[in-house]
């Protein structure tokens, strides 16, 4: 007998041999059945609890393939969110307003400001924050999470004055005077880093518990955290192991710069948390001009930073492929994705057919495409960001450079896996059919279009926006899709996206998730 019984709707399977349903069976924590109603009757019973759809429509949850989890549950908390800031002196009034609320911490952080939308048109300095706060350490992440500024008490305690040397592959920004400016680009954040506290194991669980929450509303039942540290890693496991954990998470530990991987953390499954990757970055972000290109950029003479060399990123995946561990590497430019791919190459040599995956891919060119395609890499990528960030890339890339970014059509058409995600708290808002939509559309905040004919059709991503997490995560027999024996991972929507003008996708309402069979959000 099953426990519940899905009926009354339209079932969108994200399964190619049986695409559509009308009713699902669940039976403990597993999907027993799908079919047609008359299909599941007879495995119903009396204690059978029924959920009439009332016509709306159910998918297998969404899996947000690439969303920093503890960050997004960090902002939910005791960080300053700074999204959608438009000038330097609102700014300073919500660093102000913070101050006073959270006047127990010795460090104010705070995240998500975008000088492009700020109407001075630039970055924060440390003169700014020292105006609104100057008896404690401030430290703000831009909304990229590659660079931050830092008042001048933050500086004093990570070290940082006009001697201080820039790390290899980082920039400390510097006046006319060779002064910082309170920016930090890249690996020169470590040196900031290493000075603000860590989070304790149990403030990091708060974190992730808030982000599962807030991600439950938005119907996302699984995720990959991709790179966390240690502290992280174990908040996760103690969760799990207590069976706290009301999400499917696979989390990545961080490569931090100057690590060599000679001890690693035992690799991790359970039907709640997959621990079994490392990921690295080769080179900085796109949004804030830092992602490593071959040619310069539209607004200055400047190509971006290789945080890993080729010859560092070999040794390093190397190493951790030897562990038993898998490689996922944040890449953006094309000169970054240049040594990327030749490091995989390379790796593919000595350990064929190994799950590999690539994190973001921004700026591919055509035989790029086509190497990766080759080397049955999986593609961790965010559409999103055209909606988001749009307007960052219209005024930092050239022409020739927006033409090919985030190419998911041609991703798909050369026989690539996608899976699409959110990179939160990157962007302000990352509910997965905002990411569906800006895939479909690819329009800026604006209006602008950016590249159109890379655009895909709504099926294609939902199927990468599910199926597409659960392919690259290698967890592709236990969820993704509504098929006999996956995990009861549900969301219900009101209506049917398939059947949705693509410009009011966004506005796709969440009605329940339920995750192992249970409901766990209702509108």
């Amino acid at each position: 007998m099953v426990d519940t019984l899905f009926f009354n709707g339209t079932l969108l399977t994200q399964d190619p041999q049986s695409p559509l349903a009308s009713a699902l069976a669940v039976a403990g924590e597993r999907i027993a059945a799908v079919g047609s109603l008359d299909d599941m009757e007879n495995l119903a019973g009396p204690d059978t609890r029924r959920v009439d759809l009332g016509g709306r429509t159910l998918l297998p949850g969404f899996n947000d393939a690439h969303v920093h989890v503890w960050k997004v549950g960090h902002l939910l908390t005791t960080m300053v969110n700074l999204h959608g800031v438009k000038s330097i002196s609102q700014l300073q009034d919500m660093l102000r307003s913070a101050s006073r609320r959270l006047s127990e911490r010795k460090w104010l952080l705070g995240r998500g400001y975008n000088e492009a939308l700020i109407e001075e048109g630039r970055q924060p300095t440390r003169q700014d924050l020292d105006s609104a706060v100057s008896d404690r350490r401030v430290y703000l992440t831009r909304t990229c999470g590659h660079m931050g500024v830092a008042n001048s008490r933050a500086l004093q305690a990570a070290g940082i004055d006009a001697n201080t040397v820039d790390p290899p592959g980082g920039v400390i920004v510097r006046d006319d005077r060779g002064e910082p400016t309170g920016l930090l680009q890249e690996n020169a954040v470590d040196l900031m880093n290493r000075s603000i506290p860590e989070p304790t194991r149990g403030e990091y669980r708060v974190m992730i518990e808030a982000a599962s929450r807030h991600q439950h509303r938005l119907g996302i039942t699984s995720a990959t955290d991709p790179g966390v540290r240690p502290t992280v890693l174990e908040a996760y496991r103690s969760l799990a192991e207590e069976g706290a954990l009301r999400s499917r998470f696979d989390v990545m530990l961080l490569h931090e710069q100057g690590r060599v991987l000679d001890t690693l953390p035992q690799r991790y499954q359970s039907d709640f948390l997959r621990f079994d990757s490392i990921k690295f970055f080769a080179d900085g972000g796109l949004s804030g001009a830092t992602a490593a290109l071959r040619q310069a950029y539209r607004h200055a003479p400047t190509r971006g930073v290789m945080r890993l060399q080729e010859n560092e990123l070999l040794e390093l995946a190397g190493r951790a492929e030897r562990s038993g561990f898998h490689v996922a590497t944040h890449v953006i430019g094309d000169a970054a994705i240049d040594a990327v791919l030749s490091v995989y190459q390379q790796l593919d040599e000595q350990r064929p057919r190994r799950r590999r995956r690539l994190e973001h891919f921004a700026l591919p060119d055509a035989l790029q495409v086509e190497r990766a395609s080759r080397l049955r890499t999986s593609i961790a990528t965010q559409p999103v960001f055209l909606h988001s960030l749009g307007e960052n890339f219209r005024r930092y890339l050239t022409e020739a450079y927006l033409a090919r970014c985030y190419p998911i059509r041609s991703l798909l058409e050369n026989g690539l896996e996608l899976a699409l995600s959110s990179d939160g708290p990157v962007v302000e808002d990352d509910n997965p059919l905002l990411g569906i939509q800006a895939a479909v559309l690819r329009r800026d905040s604006k209006g602008a279009t950016i590249a159109p004919e890379q655009a895909i059709t709504v099926a294609q991503a939902l199927y990468a926006y599910t199926m597409g997490g659960a392919l690259a995560c290698g967890d592709a027999f236990n969820r993704g899709s509504l098929s006999r024996g996956k995990w009861a991972d549900l969301v219900v929507l009101d209506r049917n996206p398939l059947e949705s003008d693509p410009n009011a996708l966004s506005e796709i309402r969440v009605e329940s998730t339920y995750v192992a069979g249970k409901l766990v959000y209702q509108r």
